[in-house]
């Protein structure tokens, strides 16, 4: 983390708490299967298949509760594929998704 991140251990620390009150927090979203299920757009959930945070299961469960969703898990992703070497494919893939030329 500390190659990512240009304000030191003291920015890690902020972003782990961060992190970590998100479980006592109820004016977010709350991931159930119930309040997943009723969402109606078109959703690409998109999932390193290394992700160090979390567990790719998250995604599969998202994907089963989300009516109209596609599932891409992105092998030797990480938590952020967006800025990897998985740039070009990730853009190849989402692009086209937000401009509604996606075919599932």
């Amino acid at each position: 983390m500390r190659q990512r991140h240009m304000y030191g251990d003291e920015q890690i620390r902020a972003l782990w708490r961060q992190g970590r009150a998100f479980k006592d927090g109820y004016d977010d979203m709350n991931f159930t299967a119930p309040y997943l299920s009723t969402i109606i757009a078109q959703t690409l959930l998109m999932y390193g298949d290394h992700d160090f945070l979390y567990p790719v299961q998250i995604a599969l469960d998202m994907y089963t509760a989300i009516p109209h969703s596609y599932l891409w898990i992105i092998p030797n992703g990480g938590h952020v594929p967006l800025s990897s070497s998985l740039h070009e494919p990730f853009m190849k893939t989402v692009l086209p998704f937000f401009r509604g030329e996606w075919i599932g």
